[in-house]
């Protein structure tokens, strides 16, 4: 076990570390209290995949490979850079890993002018392409523990994805300013078994018919006459409720997880949702609060935009960074079979697999990631596990720094891809 980061404070037992943030889901949740007298073990204020996480093993039984063949880790890394160097488009995916393994995955990709992609990308872009387009009304965290009093949620899938949303930011007793009554209202199905200290309400409509309230609130909004009785399977007087409570809203919000709006055109919905805000915003005061950074795909948004100055799906194949979100898709280019070559980082979440596919595979997996056929493998560490590092909170304004906890064998996949990188240039 490695010694007391600097700042680190110490709870009851001498073994436990309080302040801990968890860099398994976007909220980088920061109170948590860890044992790490053995195995790291969550021991307050977790949620159920930060304790399943937290706890999974260094992995001082793994081996770098190749082709299944256990080897030394310097000839795994030397046989990744062979294969990226005789690739012609080698694809750079990324399914989780801190801001040095993101630099490290966009160095190497100008490197080899390969492409760089994340595996959330197609949710991501749902948020990405309206901000592009139109902007939005944003707000953070901390203004919506602080401020909020209408908190709208489209979809149910937030208590899945964010685990502990509703506990961090609406059930909190302190807030800076004086709130009064909260009210939460899921505009689509309350999720099950969802239990609140405030009022909750729901608005049931199909997802994929999202676009039409949203619409229709607009239409309402801007004084237009509706002819129709009903939109979405929703009464007209009850959308004309809800507008009546969003006006009246001291600082309302509007939330949603991109992942959960899984339909076609879903950044349509999105956008009109968007719009409706910024209209609210002439008379009252709304903001809209999307929700990612799962699997640190906020973390590679922003050093990928800062880096290159474009988000995901990145060519460097003519020499400088092009952003084209259907011709770099990661889905695509395999499909098509474009990439000749695939790096895969997962160093976050074990569970994810690398994608199935005939083009020799790099995978750099936190222990316990399935290697499948990959014609290399090399274990690496967990960032805010097993070493330090940074990840972007999911809105945006906050990058987190992430203590080590316990030691591993392996290096962090910023130091290994650091390493492919340096092979590679002494072939150059």
């Amino acid at each position: 076990m490695s010694s007391q980061p600097n700042g680190a404070s110490q709870a009851t037992g001498a073994n436990t570390l309080t302040a801990v943030a968890c860099p398994f889901c976007g909220l980088l949740c920061d109170d948590l209290a860890v044992a790490v007298e053995a195995e790291p073990k969550v021991t307050a204020n977790g949620c159920a995949r930060s304790r399943m996480l937290f706890a999974a093993h260094a992995g001082h039984d793994a081996s770098p490979s190749i082709d299944g063949a256990s080897v030394p880790i310097e000839r795994a890394i030397e046989r990744a850079s062979e294969i990226l160097s005789g690739a012609r488009q080698p694809l750079f995916l990324c399914a989780g890993t801190d801001v040095a393994g993101v630099r490290g995955l966009l160095e190497l990709a100008e490197r080899t002018g390969g492409i760089f992609d994340h595996v959330n990308s197609e949710a991501v872009l749902r948020n990405l392409l309206v901000l592009q387009d139109t902007g939005w009304v944003g707000t953070t965290l901390t203004e919506v523990r602080n401020r909020c009093d209408l908190l709208l949620v489209a979809g149910s899938g937030v208590t899945h994805r964010f685990p502990r949303f509703f506990e961090r930011c609406l059930e909190n007793r302190e807030s800076l300013f004086d709130v009064g009554e909260r009210e939460i209202l899921f505009l689509g199905a309350a999720p099950a078994g969802f239990e609140s200290s405030h009022r909750v309400s729901v608005l049931e409509v199909a997802l994929e018919r999202l676009g039409e309230v949203f619409a229709a609130l607009r239409c309402l909004l801007s004084g237009r006459k509706l002819h129709a009785k009903e939109v979405a399977g929703i009464p007209l007087e009850r959308l004309s409720g809800l507008l009546d409570r969003m006006r009246s809203a001291r600082y309302g919000v509007l939330t949603w997880a991109a992942a959960d709006l899984d339909f076609p055109h879903a950044e349509l919905a999105i956008q009109s949702a968007c719009e409706l805000v910024q209209e609210l915003n002439l008379t009252s005061r709304f903001a809209v609060l999307p929700l990612g950074g799962t699997d640190g795909d906020v973390t590679a948004t922003q050093t990928a935009t800062w880096q290159s100055g474009f988000p995901l799906r990145i060519g460097f194949g003519s020499g400088a960074p092009e952003f084209d979100p259907w011709r770099y898709s990661a889905r695509r280019l395999l499909e098509q079979r474009e990439a000749d070559a695939v790096l895969f980082v997962s160093a976050l979440d074990p569970r994810h697999h690398p994608p199935a596919t005939q083009v020799p595979t790099i995978v750099l997996g936190r222990p316990g990631t399935p290697a499948g056929g990959a014609a290399v493998h090399i274990p690496v560490a967990t960032p805010g596990l097993h070493h330090t590092g940074h990840l972007f909170r999911t809105d945006n304004v906050v990058a987190v720094r992430l203590r080590q906890l316990a030691q591993s064998p392996w290096p962090s996949a910023g130091a290994t891809l650091t390493r492919i990188l340096e092979h590679l240039s002494g072939r150059a």
